[in-house]
């Protein structure tokens, strides 16, 4: 895990091709999965109980070693206007591996990210609309008087406010206990779904989309 590769002691190497590359080492004691492999964003999973086969591994299209909600709660704040809380917790989300920057609109409690891309060239897979869903999702969780968000990319601009995502998102409300995210429920609610493409195209029709 510290050094980004696979386990020098293994007796069984196994590759297989979904939506992206998925590499399973298997050792006497435990298995490591190398989810995304090639990819910028490529990361390991340590499976020291033998739980999972290269069938049923969890998987996400993005890099959970900075994106897992584990990782994002130690940026949760009440205000966006946190400058540096803000541009860490947007760093620390998809898209920002392709470069960014953002404004913040203090008096209507709103972000605007732009990214240094075009949206329709990466969007391979529909990586766009699950990274706008899930760095949403976690966006108005973890920030509690944010209100809107605009994502600009060379081609499109996409917008969604706190309203629509709460009254709209399937079980948002399930994912808190109290003020709290309860990380169990964001990964059912969340993390599970992004991999369903029918869910992602209904979550996605709730973003207006502008062209630029």
């Amino acid at each position: 895990m510290q050094y980004k590769r696979p386990p020098v002691y293994r007796y069984k190497t196994t590759t297989v091709f979904n939506e992206s590359k998925l590499i399973e080492y298997q050792n006497l004691f435990y298995n490591v999965y190398r989810i995304n492999a090639d990819t910028p964003n490529e990361y390991y999973l340590i499976d020291s109980t033998k739980q999972y086969t290269i069938d049923t591994v969890p998987v996400s299209p993005f890099d959970m070693d900075k994106s897992d909600v584990e990782h994002l709660i130690e940026y949760k704040s009440n205000y966006v206007g946190d400058n540096s809380n803000t541009g860490n917790l947007i760093g620390a989300l998809p898209l920002s591996e392709y470069g960014y920057v953002f404004e913040i609109d203090s008096e209507k409690n709103g972000i605007t990210i732009s990214y240094h891309f075009t949206d329709w060239y990466q969007n391979e897979n529909s990586y766009i609309e699950k990274a706008l869903i899930y760095n949403s999702v976690s966006s108005f969780a973890l920030i509690e008087n944010l209100q809107y968000i605009n994502y600009n990319f060379s081609g499109s601009s996409y917008s969604i406010t706190r309203e629509t995502m709460e009254q709209k998102y399937p079980n948002y409300k399930n994912i808190f206990i109290g003020h709290t995210i309860d990380t169990d429920k964001f990964k059912q609610y969340v993390d599970e779904k992004i991999n369903n493409q029918s869910f992602v195209s209904d979550i996605f029709k709730l973003f207006k989309k502008t062209d630029l």
